[in-house]
């Protein structure tokens, strides 16, 4: 059985396939050398390394075509201060706090059914010479209590205060039962390799020296916020209060929204295509390089679209809306990296996480770390990505060598067969060598296209059944990987049993 266990990562052309047991063996095998592999790599500060974080990149279009359910999609509207509507205004940025309150009013005083909630993801912290933020404080105001309309602000980690902040005649109005807005956090903490957001911060508090992730162990002593999708999906969007100690793996949609103004766009609509399982450095070779950027997966309109569009067209994009506030002109650094979008308006990594919030509710997808052992919560669905690459890998070998045994018993190929093989096998001209190597090529591009393709699947149905983020899986996917492109049953095989060299006895494939 051991034998027979080893000997499946042989390239031979009697390559059969072993009994139950030895099947199991050689899954075991490969499942510790990943785990063995994904453990050694935590010991070394390899699991930052640019392969998982490539490997993620290029998984995460994957997952929000395939996995991620569209059902929020149309809940959320962004609207943006955008270089378009300064030109038109014929301003600079930053405008002042009575266009801020007038373009604010125009956006929510419409007929028919109020948006659900606005959140402006702008910090309103600097206090420049304007008076008119008495206006602004207004219409917030008005906005809350008179349209009924939960209004949540942007603020600032404050050190010396231990809580969040703006400017300071804004602030009271933030403070006390009858508030007119709460006060969010909107921290973009990006990955410390490729700067992706690809988590999502839900709490914050202030252990006397610095702010760190987690809610506050004690309130009174040590202050915390939320951040802006969690304060929004607990108090308008009905989800479990004080149920997210941990940070939330942010999986960011795909299938953008349709265009609300018509005419051309400056960036591509999200569609879904089964050819994105096939991995971007092969599918290259077909597809030519995008014309430019992923449009947002949710509605986004500019205010120059607020003043165009009438009323009632108005009133069909925001009514009954979750409302996200944001800016994407120059000078104004508010923005976050998407493993789908590139660079994109930081107030869409907000909406996105507030989807994630309204599509799993309490079950959202949680950023998690490997440790040994396992966590009850990565083993199952790390077995099952190991088991993809394990069984892809045995229909490889299974169909190869069935391919091999069909030719060489047809009459009209034999002759040239058993040629070609002796060529491969004992190469003896620089010609010959060639045709080994190309063929070796492509094989070992075939096979771990299929491997690539089938972990890819099986990573979106972990994404879409599972508790777990993306880059756990990813990375123990591409340990595994690894382990198959280093031959490590071979290896084993020649460190337990040394080195063999006879012919296997049987030369059928066994099922």
């Amino acid at each position: 059985m051991v034998r027979d266990a080893l000997a499946l990562g042989a390239d031979r052309g009697s390559w059969h396939l072993p009994g139950p047991a030895a099947l199991l063996l050689g899954f075991v095998l490969l499942a510790a050398v990943s785990f063995g592999m994904l453990w050694l790599g935590d010991k070394i500060n390899a699991q930052g390394m640019a392969v998982t974080r490539f490997m993620a990149r290029a998984q995460a279009p994957v997952s929000a075509q395939l996995a991620y359910p569209g059902q929020a999609r149309d809940d959320i509207t962004v609207v943006l201060y955008d270089q378009r509507f300064l030109n038109g205004l014929g301003t600079a940025w930053p405008i002042s706090y009575q266009e801020h309150a007038d373009w604010l009013g125009r956006l929510v005083d419409l007929p028919g059914p109020p948006p659900k909630a606005l959140m402006i993801d702008i910090t309103f912290g600097q206090e420049r010479p304007d008076p008119s933020w008495t206006a602004l404080r207004d219409r917030l105001c008005a906005i809350q209590r008179e349209r009924g309309i939960p209004v949540f602000l942007a603020g600032l980690a404050d050190a010396a205060s231990g809580g969040l902040a703006i400017r300071p005649e804004l602030m009271q109005a933030s403070q006390g039962p009858g508030r007119c807005y709460t006060l969010v956090g909107v921290d973009y903490v990006p990955d410390p390799l490729d700067a992706v957001a690809w988590s999502y911060q839900m709490q914050r508090h202030f252990n006397g020296s610095e702010w760190v992730e987690g809610p506050s162990p004690d309130p009174a002593k040590h202050p915390a916020y939320r951040s802006a999708a969690l304060a929004m999906a607990e108090d308008v969007g009905a989800i479990a209060r004080d149920a997210h100690p941990q940070p939330m793996a942010l999986v960011w949609g795909h299938n953008s929204a349709p265009a609300v103004m018509p005419g051309p766009r400056h960036c591509l609509p999200g569609e879904r295509r089964w050819s994105s399982l096939v991995p971007g450095a092969l599918r290259q070779l077909w597809e030519d390089e995008p014309a430019g950027p992923l449009c947002p997966y949710h509605r986004t309109l500019s205010f120059s679209d607020v003043e165009q569009l009438d009323e009632s067209a108005l009133a069909a994009q925001v009514s009954g809306k979750y409302l996200f506030v944001g800016a994407q002109v120059r000078g104004y650094n508010d923005f976050a990296q998407s493993p789908v979008h590139g660079r994109i308006a930081g107030v869409h990594m907000h909406a996105m996480a507030l989807d994630n919030f309204l599509t799993y509710g309490n079950d959202y997808k949680q950023s998690a770390e490997w440790s040994m052992p396992p966590p009850r919560g990565l083993l199952l669905p790390g077995l099952a990505a190991v088991a993809a690459v394990f069984i892809v890998h045995l229909g490889w070998n299974l169909a190869r060598a069935r391919l091999r045994r069909r030719w060489q018993g047809t009459a009209r190929w034999q002759q040239r067969w058993s040629a070609l093989a002796l060529s491969l096998e004992e190469p003896s001209t620089l010609r010959q060598r060639l045709a080994w190597c190309a063929l070796a090529v492509l094989g070992w591009i075939c096979a771990i296209t299929l491997k690539a393709i089938a972990a890819m699947a099986l990573i979106s149905l972990l994404q879409h059944f599972s508790r777990i983020g993306m880059l756990p899986v990813v990375e123990l996917v591409g340990m595994t990987l690894v382990a198959e492109g280093l031959g490590y049953l071979a290896h084993l095989r020649w460190l337990l049993l040394g080195p063999d060299n006879a012919s296997p006895q049987s030369t059928g494939d066994r099922e």
